[in-house]
């Protein structure tokens, strides 16, 4: 995948004039139609559902030029790098979608206490309604689109607010051509703009707002939602932790938290935020590390074609900022270069050695840096000098540490709380060239709230409706009053909540129990009228397997 910049940075291909575009007048039409289509059945169908989600990934492969080209102009981002850390992620998103759509949809058959028997239990995953995106500049293709794939399958209308185009403009108005192409408007909108157009989203009522950004807007979705009591996922920041212990394997930590620490020029929510190194270590490792910034972008990474920029003149100014505060704190800089004509930051390491007051009183230590710029600790002692200064502040979206020590891993991931914890690499639990759809990617407390990624995408835009199934035969008497002390011991024992039926059948094997479903079967077909006998066996039959799926899981 060549890349389309030349050695100054410059874009070689003709940069695209995208003016700028306000949509937020026409928010509640496109909000009024889209409830509208729901209302009439449109968009919750299976059908419906799927060609949405082939129509969607036909967009990707139809569009990877312009998005591609959109993402070298906004971000400097080679094509390999948007390919990778964007679109192939998005690809896997929506091919997982399509492939596992009947699967998400079967309701699941779950467990019936006996109380209900002969009955049987599912979950029947709803659709929400008419749900909002709020996109997120610094990936704008992949934080913008793939909660858009989640909505579509759980069977939702969707509403993307795309980043300002103070921020990606190229992208987002690649992106509002190419779904007003692809997407069938009953079920998709784009709505472009800036704080305007946020404001214009944050004011109508949805069924739920998936929100991707900083914590100031954060709180703002948040407070806005809370009007409508309409439930929200927020997916923030915040700085993540990486811990290097003495165990590590030096080289390796280095060439994966280098990756980490620079793609996309650092303005990445989950990259490692500062660095904690065993003093023992250290060395070695910072070494290594400044040996792979020139690995990765040779002597000067302002002429590499795979080093971004920072997105804008005000990001520019906030990172030059803090770099010249990390030069005038005295701590060693290495790196620290700038160019604001270009946007340019050098890839910089800020080592402040054993201070710890230093470290933790500095601009970089003072809230999520979102640049090419890293701060260092060496410490001591993991427990006595590295785990408090985590401790002490708010819970990250990732935790990052590097050990050979499995008594190290075991601890860590024990005594720390972070929306992931990821053991010798970096981001990779979430994207990379194949996405880990198997885990859920989400923050906690500050960093966020909520999940998505496969099937949590799902969950999240719909409703778990539990949903129980009866008969009118074989009622329980002794439910109804008025009450007596047959009646009290007979729901003493049933509902015993150690020594009940349920709870004992919980911990009977599942081939025991699946036989003892049978002859509870034969009993039935023995006692009951032929009218009855087909529907109290086979709801008998789903208790006993709903009983054994639930003991698996």
């Amino acid at each position: 995948m060549a890349c389309k910049y030349n050695m100054k940075g410059e874009s070689t291909a003709a940069k695209q004039k995208v003016e700028d575009v306000d949509d937020s007048a026409a928010v509640p039409t496109i909000r009024g139609e889209l409830k509208a289509a729901f209302a009439a059945g449109d968009v919750s169908t299976r059908d419906f559902r799927m060609r949405q989600l082939l129509k969607f990934r036909d967009m990707l492969v139809a569009g990877r030029g312009p998005l591609l080209d959109a993402l070298q102009q906004d971000l400097h981002k080679s094509h390999t790098e948007g390919w990778m850390m964007e679109l192939n992620q998005l690809e896997h998103e929506a091919q997982e979608a399509i492939d596992s759509l009947d699967a998400w949809m079967r309701p699941e058959r779950v467990g019936t206490n006996v109380v209900n028997v002969p009955g049987a239990s599912y979950v029947h995953s709803d659709p929400l309604g008419v749900v909002l995106v709020i996109g997120a500049w610094n990936y704008p293709v992949l934080l913008s689109l793939a909660p858009v794939v989640g909505a579509i399958a759980a069977g939702n209308g969707v509403v993307l607010k795309l980043p300002s185009d103070k921020y990606s403009a190229a992208t987002s108005a690649a992106i509002a051509e190419l779904v007003g192409a692809w997407l069938d408007p009953r079920g998709a909108r784009v709505v472009r703009g800036d704080r305007r157009a946020t404001q214009a989203v944050l004011d109508a009522r949805w069924d739920h707002i998936f929100f991707t950004g900083g914590k100031t807007v954060g709180r703002m979705v948040a407070k806005a939602a809370a009007e409508h009591l309409c439930p929200t996922s927020l997916e923030l920041g915040g700085k993540s932790p990486c811990v290097v212990d003495k165990s590590c394997d030096v080289a390796v930590a280095a060439r994966r938290i280098c990756w980490g620490l620079f793609t996309n020029c650092g303005q990445t929510c989950v990259r490692p935020d500062y660095l904690l190194v065993d003093e023992t270590v250290a060395d070695a490792f910072l070494r290594a590390l400044r040996a792979e910034i020139a690995a990765f972008y040779g002597p000067d990474a302002s002429q590499s074609p795979y080093y971004g920029r920072v997105v804008n003149d005000r990001a520019f100014d906030r990172v030059a900022a803090l770099v010249a505060d990390a030069r005038e704190s005295g701590a060693a800089v290495h790196g620290g270069a700038t160019d604001k004509a270009t946007r340019y930051v050098e890839p910089t390491l800020v080592d402040y050695g054993s201070d710890a007051a230093a470290f933790e009183a500095s601009a970089l230590m003072a809230d999520e840096i979102f640049g090419p710029v890293c701060p260092i600790l060496r410490y001591a002692s993991l427990d006595a000098d590295a785990l408090p200064i985590v401790a002490k502040r708010e819970k990250p979206l990732c935790f990052y540490l590097f050990a050979g020590d499995a008594k190290v891993r075991e601890k860590l991931q024990w005594a720390t709380t972070s929306g992931a914890f990821v053991v010798n690499d970096v981001i990779t639990h979430l994207g990379g060239s194949r996405r880990n759809s198997s885990l859920p990617f989400g923050g906690v407390g500050e960093s966020g709230m909520g999940n998505y990624h496969g099937h949590y995408s799902f969950k999240t835009f719909s409703h778990q409706k539990a949903v129980l199934h009866k008969t009118p035969y074989l009622d329980l008497p002794a439910r109804y009053p008025p009450y007596d002390s047959t009646k009290e011991t007979m729901l003493a024992v049933l509902q015993h909540p150690r020594y009940g039926p349920d709870r004992l059948l919980s911990l009977v094997p599942p081939a025991v129990k699946k036989a003892l479903g049978v002859a509870a079967a034969v009993y039935v077909a023995k006692k009951l009228a032929p009218a009855v006998l087909a529907t109290e066996s086979g709801l008998l039959l789903e208790y006993v397997k709903g009983r054994v799926a639930a003991h698996r899981r």
